[in-house]
C-alpha cells in the first residue's frame, strides 16, 4: 500500500509575508543537468541555463494556471541564480504562487539537493517538482521520504524523468494540488536498486546500476561501451536511450513490473544494438540475461572498476570485492504525469 504523504496535515492555513499559503511545494531546478561528456563523444544538445530558466517558467505558468489556492514554491537556491532569474521576469505575474528560496547555502554540487529536499520535507510540501535527469532525482529521492515526486527531464539519457512538456507537468500538478485526481491513482511506488557491500548499504539508484572496468571517476557519464561489463535494472524500454536500452532491446520491463534484469557482457555473447546516447549507436555482447524479481540480488564479484549509478559514475569497486544490487520496490513515490492529465479530460476538469 503506497503511504502517501499526509496532506491534511500540511494544508493547514499559513501565513507569508502577510499571504495566507494553503499549499507548499518544493522546486528544484539542477543547473548541472544536460551538460555531460555526451555532448562531446556523441550528439547530445546543451541543456544551458536559459532553457532551463525557460522549462521553470513554462512549468510555473502552467501550475499558476489550474491551481485554485495561494500556494507557495519553496526553490532550492544553486550559484547561477536561475530561479531569481525566474522571479525577476515572471514573478509578478503570478497571482496564487508566491516563490521562495530556501535557507540554505549551496556549493555547485549533488550535496545541494540532498540538504534542500530533506530541508523541505521538514517545512512540510505536499509534492516536489524536479527539473534535472534520472541521477538529479536520484539525489531527491534519497531524502524524499513520502513525498511525491513531479519529475521533469532535464537530463540526457532520461528514464525515470518524465520527457514532458514543462508547461503540462505544471497543470498537472495544478491538478494534483486542487484534488481533482486521486492521488492513489496516480501515484506509483517506484523500484529501486540498493547496493549493498558486504553488511554495509553503499548508494540507491532508481533505474540501473552499471560495472565498469575503469578505475577513476573521471567524467560522470559512462559511454565507453567496451568498459561494461554488468548492468543491473529497475526498468527497460525498447524507446529508451542509455544502458537501461541494452536491457530494452531483450526484453520490455515497465516501471509496474514487479521485476528488473540483470545483464553481463562478454564473449562469446549475442550481439545487440544500443542507443548509448544521442547519436550513438554501438553494439554490446551479452553473455548472460537473467530477470530478477522483487527482493532477489545480483552478485557483482571479484571485478575492479566502478559502479555508475543512473547514469553517473559514483562508487569504486576494490578488486574481490563482492557487492551485491538488490531489487526492492521501496522506492519514491513518483506522480504519472500524463495519467493525471488523462484523468482531468476524462471527468471533465477544463476550468481549473
Amino acid at each position: 500500500m503506497l503511504r502517501l504523504h499526509d496532506r491534511t496535515s500540511h494544508q493547514r492555513h499559513r501565513r507569508t509575508g502577510g499571504s495566507l499559503i494553503l499549499h507548499r511545494i518544493g522546486l528544484v531546478v539542477n543547473p548541472l543537468a544536460g551538460k555531460d561528456i555526451r555532448r562531446l563523444v556523441a550528439y547530445g544538445s546543451v541543456f544551458g541555463n536559459r532553457e532551463k530558466i525557460h522549462y521553470t517558467i513554462r512549468m510555473l505558468v502552467g501550475l499558476e494556471s489550474v491551481v485554485r489556492e495561494p500556494t507557495e514554491v519553496i526553490y532550492m537556491p544553486d550559484p547561477y541564480d536561475l530561479l531569481g532569474t525566474v522571479k525577476d521576469e515572471v514573478g509578478s505575474l503570478f497571482t496564487h504562487l508566491s516563490l521562495r528560496q530556501a535557507p540554505i547555502t549551496v556549493l555547485g554540487e549533488a550535496s545541494d539537493t540532498l540538504r534542500f529536499t530533506a530541508w523541505a520535507v521538514e517545512e512540510g510540501v505536499e509534492a516536489l517538482l524536479v527539473l534535472g535527469g534520472d541521477g538529479t532525482n536520484r539525489l531527491v529521492a534519497k531524502e524524499s521520504q513520502a513525498v511525491p515526486l513531479f519529475p521533469v527531464s532535464g537530463g540526457t539519457n532520461n528514464v525515470f524523468a518524465d520527457s514532458v512538456e514543462p508547461t503540462i507537468a505544471g497543470m498537472a500538478l495544478g491538478f494534483f494540488l486542487n484534488g481533482e485526481v486521486p492521488q492513489e491513482e496516480v501515484v506509483e511506488q517506484s523500484k529501486i536498486l540498493r547496493c549493498v557491500q558486504g553488511q554495509r548499504e553503499v548508494d540507491i539508484a532508481l533505474v540501473d546500476v552499471v560495472l565498469v572496468t575503469t578505475k577513476t571517476l573521471g567524467t560522470k557519464a559512462v559511454w565507453e561501451p567496451e568498459t561494461v561489463r554488468a548492468v543491473v535494472v529497475t526498468q527497460g524500454s525498447p524507446w529508451a536511450i542509455g544502458l537501461s536500452a541494452l536491457v530494452g532491446r531483450i526484453a520490455h520491463i515497465t516501471p509496474s513490473n514487479p521485476f528488473g534484469a540483470y545483464v553481463e557482457l562478454g564473449e562469446p555473447g549475442v550481439k545487440v544494438k544500443v542507443p548509448l546516447a544521442p547519436g550513438l549507436v554501438t553494439v554490446m555482447p551479452v553473455k548472460k540475461f537473467t530477470l530478477l524479481s522483487v527482493g532477489q540480488e545480483a552478485v557483482l564479484d571479484g571485478q575492479e572498476g566502478i559502479l555508475a549509478l543512473d547514469g553517473e559514475r559514483e562508487v569504486s569497486v576494490r578488486q574481490g570485492e563482492a557487492w551485491r544490487i538488490r531489487l526492492e520496490n521501496t522506492g519514491p513515490l513518483r506522480v504519472d504525469i500524463r495519467k493525471v492529465m488523462s484523468l482531468a479530460q476524462e471527468r471533465g476538469v477544463y476550468d481549473g
